[in-house]
């Protein structure tokens, strides 16, 4: 029984660590996409209203999957530390939340700021390539955990 409870937990942390990962792919896009022609001045003219209605539309997903990543990455958090994982595991899964938490201010600053501080705006992408790395080593130290063995006498 235990050893099931302990594979339901695994899977369940491939997959929440998985999906982070998806949603984050989605995350870098949507927010480069609304930066590029919603935010930065001297965009491309003539933009259509349908265009610029389907960016509004874009922001809002934006905001909403932040929300849905910040919960999964507590999700992994905790899912880290109640199946035995290595150490490995453990640290991205903290560098993984701590980094998302960094997205989410520098993403609440920019947005505070009317789309105006660029210092917020870095934080943001900047934050959301360390997660990117944190949950991609995460899962990497999830398939393989590497082993240190003495080097033995005779050689």
């Amino acid at each position: 029984m235990k050893e099931k409870v302990q594979r339901n937990l695994s899977t369940a942390l491939w997959a929440s660590t998985g999906v982070i990962l998806a949603l984050l792919t989605l995350q870098g896009l949507s927010g480069n996409w609304i930066t590029y022609f919603l935010v930065l001045p001297g965009g491309p003219a003539g933009l259509s209203q349908v265009f610029i209605g389907g960016l509004v539309s874009l922001a809002l997903y934006h905001r909403v999957t932040g929300f849905i990543i910040g919960f999964l990455s507590i999700l992994v958090l905790i899912l880290a530390f109640v199946r035995r994982w290595s150490n490995y595991v453990r640290l991205f899964a903290v560098l993984g939340f701590i980094i998302t938490a960094l997205a989410a201010m520098g993403g609440y600053l920019f947005v505070k700021s009317g789309f105006e501080d660029r210092w917020a705006l870095g934080q943001m992408s900047d934050a959301f390539v360390g997660a990117y790395a944190a949950y991609f080593l995460q899962l990497f130290f999830m398939n393989k955990t590497p082993t240190f063995r003495p080097a033995s006498k005779g050689s």
